[in-house]
């Protein structure tokens, strides 16, 4: 016998109860006609909703423009840390309440302090 003469029998369990024995090419119209069946139950869930974003309303003024700082140094490593996360992540200017001239500032400073291996890029896992 050769390798195409050779036809594989499978049983295949019907949606009444009752076992039916075929081949593989003939029941592939049965098996799916019932994998139709079983998907159109599947088919009925619910859509997702969408995700409200959350707006961040706070009336923060930029305390580098309150004290009087014109330029941000990259070498002020501690006051760099208040603009990062526990993470080593910058915050936002929403979350800081920074302006966008001292924000760019900050990004620039902190980018050059991780460089010079003054702040960390991620933080220590314990």
């Amino acid at each position: 016998m050769s390798t195409e003469e050779k036809v594989e029998s499978k049983v295949t369990a019907s949606t009444s109860g009752t076992l039916s024995i075929g081949s593989t090419g003939s029941s592939a119209v049965g098996s799916s006609a019932e994998n139709k069946e079983n998907t159109d139950t599947t088919d009925h869930q619910r859509p997702k909703k969408k995700r409200r974003r959350r707006k961040i309303i706070l009336n923060l003024k930029c305390q580098l423009c309150e004290t009087g700082t014109k330029s941000v140094s990259y070498k002020d490593v501690y006051q760099l840390k208040k603009y990062t996360s526990v993470r080593g992540k910058i915050i936002s200017t929403e979350k800081s309440g920074v302006c966008h001239k001292h924000q760019k500032q900050l990004t620039r400073a902190i980018k050059r302090a991780r460089y010079l291996a003054l702040l960390p890029y991620v933080a220590a896992d314990k």
